[in-house]
């Protein structure tokens, strides 16, 4: 098949568990096996194939809604070298791995967070708080106060990487 053959839809054939995948393009009366690897750096980049995997389909298709110029064998071979470069899949393993860590600690803290803030404010509602002046001659606050505020600070912080991450993510989709 010649690179500038304009595609009819490519498929994604993938193995019984899903891991692995061919990419097959269809041109025409023509049919060609172009690679064959890990689908999830595929995936990873393309928001309808998401949608097909989650229905628990073994096969991804991918096609234009309408006649396109751009959709040839030629685009398809620049994105299977795109996905395939190591510095791509290394970042894209960087960044689940690091929105997976935020996850698990915004859990963790939050919820241990939500619960000692809860307390503490049903514990103290009127209750001022103290400023003590300390050995060093400053007026410093409670403890327990300094410690809610730096993981109210570390939530937000954690958050914020969160949005950053997934927008980064969200611009290396097609």
């Amino acid at each position: 098949m010649n690179s500038r053959t304009r595609l009819d839809y490519a498929l994604f054939q993938l193995t019984p568990t899903r891991t692995r995948c061919d990419l097959v393009i269809f041109g025409g009366n023509a049919i060609e096996k172009l690679t064959s690897g890990l689908l999830e750096p595929f995936v990873s980049h393309l928001n309808s194939a998401k949608h097909q995997i989650s229905r628990g389909v073994y096969s991804i298709t991918l096609q234009p809604s309408r006649i396109s110029p751009w959709f040839t064998k030629a685009t398809l071979e620049r994105f299977v070298k795109f996905v395939g470069t190591p510095e791509v899949l290394e970042r894209f393993v960087t960044l689940e791995q690091e929105l997976a860590q935020i996850k698990t600690s915004a859990e963790s803290n939050g919820s241990t967070y939500a619960e000692r803030h809860l307390c503490y404010n049903d514990e103290h509602k009127a209750k001022p708080i103290s400023l003590s002046k300390s050995n060093g001659g400053t007026y410093g606050t409670d403890n327990a106060v300094q410690n809610e505020n730096s993981k109210g600070h570390l939530q937000h912080v954690l958050e914020s990487r969160k949005s950053v991450l997934q927008k980064e993510e969200a611009m290396a989709q097609f």
